[in-house]
C-alpha cells in the first residue's frame, strides 16, 4: 500500500512536470532584447523573422511600432502618420469623458471625419522602449559583499547610477531626478526621456528600460457599445466571444517629430515603423505571437502564498467586487445620465471581479495548491527549499494585514468615491497657507474638482457606502481597520441609516455648489472639518499607523525569500525559470491559432463570426442588443472584401501567454503583420497568472478583418483605411 502512494505521488508530479515541458514552447513572456534564448524555437513554430527584426537598438524594427498605452494597456501604430490601434476598454475613460448625454460616444461611437475633428485627450500618454538593457551583473557584483541592511540603499543608488548611464540622442541629457511608474528614474528637462532601472523576479534580474514619452494623443474613433463591448459582463473572460474590442486614436508631435504638449499646430507623429495589416485571416495552426507590456504574473509563488490566496485573499477581494457590482447595476440603470456617469468605473470594477472568480475556479479545478506541494516536496529530496518554510511562517504570521490591506485598498479604492476625493483638500488647504487663495488659483483648480464631479452622483455615493462599510468592518478586526466606522455606528445606535445622515446630510461635498462656494472662498477650515473628510483621514491614518508597517515588513520579507526560491529554480533549470514574470515592461509571447477542450464534453472552435452574434442578440439579453443598422448589415452578408463564404469572422483565440496589460496588444503572423488585436482570456485561462496549462488557456483577439469592417463597411471612415498598409 505505501508504494502505492508513493508511485501515484510520483506519477502526478510526473503529470505536472510533463504539462510543464509540453507548455514550454507557450508559456512565457519573454524580454525582447533577450530573444535569441528562445528565437530558434520561434522559429520551428513558424516564425519568418530574426530577432533583430522584433527588436533592436541598431535599426528600426518591430518594437519601434509598440507603445505602452497609458501605462496600462498596449497600443501599436498601424500608419506612417501615428495612427494607433488599441482596445476600446483601454481607451473606455477617454470615450466616456467626451460623452454627455447629449453626445453619447458611449453608445452610439464617434468617428472623426477629419485631422482636426480628432479630440484632445489630456492626461492620456504613449510611451515607446528606446533600449532594454541587461544590468544584473554589473549591479549584482557591486552587491556582493553588502550587508543586509544596507543593502535597499546600495541597490536603490545602484539602480539612478547606472539609469542614468544610458546613452541619449545627440543634444539630450540627463537632467532631472523623477518619479515614474516605477519609482525614481531620470528624465531630460522636457520630460521627454526617461530611464530607470527594473527588477525582474523578484530583484534577482535588473534591466535598464530608456522609454520615450508623448503627450499629445488625439481620439480618432470607436465602435458604437454595441460593437465594443458586445456581450457586456455576460461574456467578460468568456468564449466564444463576439466583441469589437477595439479604438482609434493618433500621436501628434512638434515640427520635429518630438512629444510636445498638446497644441492645435502639432503634427501627426511619423513613427520609426508601423505594423503593416494582414486582411487576409488567420487558420487553425498558424503562428501567432503577441507583444507587448503584460502586467503581472506570479508563476514563481510556492503553495503556501498559492494557498493564501486561494483560501482567503481571492474570495475576500470577490466579496468587495460582488457588493459594488449590484450598487453601480441598479444605480446605472435608474438614468442614461448616470451610466454613462459610472461606466468606465463599472468597467473597471466588474473586469477584475470576474477575472478573480474564475482565476479562484481555475485553481481549485487544477488543484495548484496540491500540484506545487508536490513538486516541493521531490525538489526537497535533493535541494533545501527552506524559503517555503519561510513563506508559510510570513503568511501565518502576517496574514491578518495581508488581508486587511486588501479589504482596506477595495474599499477606499472602488468604494465611497468622497473619500478618497476628500482627501485631496489637504493638498489644496497646504496650498492656501503658503500662498494666497486668489481667484484665478482657484479658478484653476476647480477645473480639476470639476472633472470630478462630471461623474459624481450622491445617492449612488450614499447607497455604495450603506451596502459596503457593512462588509468593511464584518471582514476585518477594528484592531487593524475602521474604527472609524464603528464608532460613527455606535454612535447612531447601530443604526446604518444614522450613519449615513449623520456622515452624508450636511457634506459639502454631497454638493457641487456648496462645495465650490467654500472652495472658491478659501474656507478650507469647514472643507476640514467636514464629515466626510474626517472620517477619510481617520481611516487612513489607522491603516498608515496600524496595518501599512507590518504589510512592509512582511513584503519586504517575502521578497527576500522568492529571490531565494527563484535562485534555487534557476539552477534546477525548470522550464518555469526560463523566463522573468510580467512587470508592465515589454515582452514577446508566441504561441499558435487555436480552439480548446476545457472540460469534459465542451470542445471550442478558435473562431467566431456575425452569425454568433445574431444567435446571441436572438436571446433577448441586454448586453447582446444590436441597433436595427448592425442587425441589417450582418443578415444581408455586406461584409465587402471582408467576409468568406458569407460569413465575417470577428475573434478568434490562441494559445499565446498573456495578462492583463497585454489588452490592446497587437497578435501578429509568422511574418510579423497584424492579424488581430489582443483583449481578453479566457474564464479557464485566468489562472495562467499563477499557472499556465497549455491545453487550455487561450488568449481571445478581435479579428483583424473585423475591425477593417467595422472602419470601412460600417463607419464609412475611408480616410483611415487609406492610411494604413492592407495586405488582402
Amino acid at each position: 500500500m505505501m508504494k502505492m502512494k508513493i508511485k501515484i505521488k510520483i506519477n502526478l508530479l510526473l503529470v505536472a512536470l510533463l504539462v510543464a515541458a509540453v507548455g514550454q514552447a507557450q508559456e512565457g513572456m519573454w524580454i525582447p532584447s533577450k530573444l535569441d534564448d528562445v528565437i530558434a524555437d520561434m522559429k520551428a513554430k513558424g516564425l519568418m523573422l530574426d530577432a533583430q527584426d522584433l527588436y533592436s537598438t541598431q535599426k528600426s524594427s518591430l518594437k519601434d511600432a509598440i507603445v505602452w498605452f497609458d501605462m496600462g494597456c498596449t497600443g501599436e501604430f498601424v500608419s506612417g502618420q501615428g495612427l494607433l490601434f488599441t482596445n476600446h476598454h483601454c481607451g473606455f475613460d477617454y470615450i466616456q469623458s467626451h460623452s454627455t448625454v447629449e453626445n453619447d460616444y458611449l453608445t452610439h461611437g464617434f468617428w472623426a471625419k477629419t485631422l482636426k475633428e480628432e479630440k484632445p485627450c489630456p492626461g492620456l500618454t504613449i510611451s515607446m522602449v528606446e533600449s532594454i538593457v541587461d544590468v544584473t551583473k554589473e549591479i549584482n557584483a557591486q552587491l556582493a559583499g553588502v550587508l543586509p541592511e544596507e543593502r535597499a540603499a546600495k541597490l536603490a543608488a545602484l539602480k539612478m547610477e547606472y539609469a542614468k548611464a544610458a546613452t541619449l540622442p545627440e543634444g539630450k541629457s540627463w537632467a532631472v531626478e523623477g518619479r515614474g511608474a516605477f519609482g525614481k528614474e531620470w528624465q531630460t528637462a522636457e520630460g521627454a526621456y526617461s530611464s530607470f532601472v527594473r527588477e525582474y523576479n523578484y530583484g534577482t534580474q535588473f534591466f535598464r528600460i530608456v522609454l520615450k514619452t508623448y503627450k499629445d494623443v488625439r481620439w480618432v474613433g470607436a465602435p458604437p457599445s454595441d460593437i465594443g463591448k458586445f456581450g457586456g459582463d455576460t461574456d467578460n473572460w468568456v468564449w466564444p466571444r463576439h466583441t469589437g474590442d477595439f479604438s482609434v486614436f493618433r500621436v501628434y508631435a512638434d515640427k520635429n517629430n518630438e512629444p510636445a504638449d498638446y497644441n492645435a499646430n502639432n503634427q501627426p507623429y511619423q513613427p520609426k515603423q508601423f505594423l503593416t495589416v494582414n486582411a487576409q485571416g488567420v487558420k487553425e495552426g498558424d503562428y501567432t505571437m503577441v507583444y507587448g507590456f503584460p502586467g503581472r504574473t506570479e508563476h514563481f509563488l510556492p503553495s503556501p502564498a498559492v494557498e493564501f490566496m486561494v483560501n482567503d485573499q481571492l474570495p475576500l477581494r470577490i466579496a468587495f467586487r460582488d457588493v459594488a457590482m449590484q450598487v453601480l447595476k441598479d444605480r446605472m440603470e435608474t438614468s442614461d445620465k448616470i451610466r454613462i456617469q459610472y461606466a468606465a468605473k463599472q468597467s473597471a470594477v466588474a473586469n477584475a471581479y470576474i477575472k478573480w472568480k474564475g482565476q479562484l475556479l481555475g485553481l481549485k479545478k487544477f488543484d495548484v495548491v496540491a500540484m506545487r506541494k508536490e513538486q516541493e516536496m521531490l525538489l526537497s529530496k535533493t535541494t533545501k527549499i527552506q524559503p517555503v518554510q519561510d513563506v508559510d511562517s510570513l503568511y501565518r504570521e502576517y496574514g491578518a494585514y495581508v488581508l486587511a490591506t486588501s479589504a482596506y485598498s477595495e474599499f477606499m479604492g472602488i468604494g465611497p468615491e468622497l473619500f478618497r476625493f476628500s482627501m485631496r483638500t489637504k493638498e489644496w488647504a497646504e496650498m492656501a497657507k503658503k500662498e494666497s487663495w486668489t481667484k484665478g488659483l482657484a479658478e484653476e483648480k476647480w477645473a480639476e474638482v470639476a472633472a470630478f464631479y462630471k461623474d459624481f452622483d450622491p445617492l449612488t455615493e450614499r447607497d455604495m457606502f450603506f451596502e459596503m462599510a457593512p462588509l468593511f468592518v464584518s471582514k476585518v478586526s477594528g484592531r487593524l481597520e475602521g474604527q472609524a466606522i464603528r464608532d460613527a455606528l455606535a454612535e447612531a445606535e447601530d443604526d446604518w441609516g444614522g450613519v449615513l445622515y449623520n456622515m452624508y446630510e450636511n457634506s459639502l461635498f454631497m454638493s457641487e455648489e456648496r462645495f465650490k462656494a467654500a472652495f472658491m472662498q478659501g474656507d478650507f477650515k469647514s472643507i476640514l472639518n467636514d464629515p466626510v473628510y474626517k472620517m477619510a483621514v481617520a481611516l487612513e491614518e489607522q491603516h498608515l499607523s496600524v496595518v501599512a508597517p507590518k504589510y512592509k515588513l512582511f513584503a519586504q520579507e517575502l521578497e527576500k525569500a522568492l529571490q531565494s526560491w527563484v535562485s534555487i529554480q534557476t539552477n534546477q533549470k525548470t522550464p518555469a525559470s526560463k523566463w522573468c514574470d510580467a512587470n508592465s515592461t515589454l515582452r514577446v509571447t508566441y504561441g499558435k491559432v487555436g480552439g480548446s477542450h476545457p472540460k469534459d464534453g465542451v470542445t471550442y472552435d478558435y473562431v467566431t463570426t456575425t452569425d454568433g452574434i445574431l444567435q446571441k442578440n436572438a436571446s433577448g439579453n441586454p448586453d447582446f442588443y444590436i441597433h436595427p443598422q448592425l442587425d441589417s448589415l450582418y443578415r444581408n452578408h455586406i461584409f465587402g472584401t471582408y467576409g468568406n463564404n458569407g460569413t465575417l469572422p470577428v475573434c478568434y483565440t490562441g494559445s499565446n501567454h498573456t495578462t492583463g496589460g497585454n489588452s490592446g496588444s497587437p497578435a501578429l503572423n509568422a511574418k510579423g503583420e497584424l492579424v488581430g488585436i489582443n483583449f481578453d482570456r479566457s474564464w479557464e485561462s485566468t489562472m495562467s497568472d499563477v499557472y499556465f496549462n497549455p491545453s487550455i488557456c487561450r488568449n481571445i483577439m478581435v479579428d483583424i478583418r473585423y475591425v477593417l469592417w467595422v472602419i470601412d463597411v460600417y463607419a464609412d471612415a475611408d480616410r483611415l483605411i487609406q492610411e494604413m498598409n492592407i495586405v488582402k
